[in-house]
């Protein structure tokens, strides 16, 4: 099980919460969940150079 910290603009928030409520979801997480199916999501290192991150 991986975790993930998600940082969200006010706008995309606000997005989120209506999709819970239009999908009767309990709570953002689960949305977040459900709406990730539909993106096309690239990971990169943040805090580090990614010369050093594919080493």
């Amino acid at each position: 099980m991986v975790k993930m910290l998600i940082e969200l603009s006010d706008e995309v928030d606000k997005i989120v919460e209506v999709y819970k409520v239009v999908k009767g979801m309990n709570s953002k997480q689960d949305a977040i969940k459900e709406m990730i199916r539909y993106f096309a999501v690239k990971i990169r290192p943040k805090n580090i150079e990614e010369k050093t991150y594919f080493k």
